[in-house]
C-alpha cells in the first residue's frame, strides 16, 4: 500500500512540474517573442522606420528648434514628461501599446543627466536625437531597457514604447549664477 501511495504521489508530482514549466516561457520563447512583436509594432505603425544600428527605433513626432546648437548633448540635464507602455498583443485588436506602465504625471517632469547612466540605455540614445521642445515616440528592444531582467510590472525581454516630451534643457556649458553666502555681521 505505502509503495502504490509513494508511485501516486511520485506521478502526480511529475505532471504537476511538467504541467507548471511548460506554461511558462523560456527565456528564448521570450526573446522570440518579443522579436515577434517589434516585427509586427513597427509593420504595422511606423513601416518606414529605420531603426538605428542599436535597435532603438525613434520617431520624431514634434520637431524641436531648428538651431543645431540646441541638440542635447551627454552631460546636458533634461527635463521631460513621459509615459510607457508595454507592446502587447490580442485577438480583437492586434498589436498595440498596451499597459501604461510608468509616466511623469502631468504636472512635475522627470529630470536626469544625459548619459550619466542614470535611465535605460534607450533613453540616453534617444536624447541625443532629440532637441529643446521636440517630442517623440521611442520603441525600445529589451537590450536596451531591462533585458532579461524582470522590473515590478515589466516582464523580461520586454519591449518598451515611450512617449517622450522635452520640456527644458540645462546645457553643461549654461552659466549658473554664483550665490555668495555673506557671514552675519557681528554687532
Amino acid at each position: 500500500m505505502r509503495i502504490r501511495l509513494f508511485n501516486l504521489f511520485l506521478v502526480v508530482s511529475v505532471l504537476a512540474i511538467v504541467i507548471f514549466s511548460c506554461s511558462k516561457p523560456t527565456g528564448q520563447a521570450q526573446r522570440d517573442l518579443e522579436q515577434e512583436y517589434l516585427s509586427k509594432y513597427i509593420a504595422k505603425y511606423h513601416p518606414t522606420v529605420i531603426r538605428k544600428s542599436s535597435g532603438l527605433y525613434f520617431i520624431e513626432t514634434k520637431a524641436g528648434s531648428t538651431a543645431v546648437a540646441d541638440t542635447i548633448k551627454k552631460g546636458d540635464l533634461v527635463k521631460v514628461f513621459y509615459r510607457g507602455y508595454l507592446i502587447e498583443e490580442n485577438d480583437t485588436v492586434g498589436i498595440r501599446d498596451g499597459y501604461e506602465f510608468d509616466s511623469s504625471g502631468e504636472f512635475e517632469p522627470f529630470s536626469f543627466t544625459v548619459g550619466a547612466g542614470s535611465v535605460i540605455a534607450g533613453w540616453d540614445e534617444a536624447m541625443l536625437y532629440m532637441k529643446d521642445g521636440s517630442e517623440a515616440k521611442l520603441v525600445i528592444p529589451s537590450k536596451l531597457a531591462y533585458s532579461s531582467t524582470a522590473q515590478s510590472t515589466i516582464p523580461a525581454y520586454s519591449p518598451l514604447v515611450f512617449y517622450i516630451k522635452i520640456y527644458k534643457v540645462y546645457r553643461t556649458t549654461d552659466v549658473w549664477p554664483t550665490i555668495q553666502i555673506r557671514p552675519k555681521s557681528s554687532n
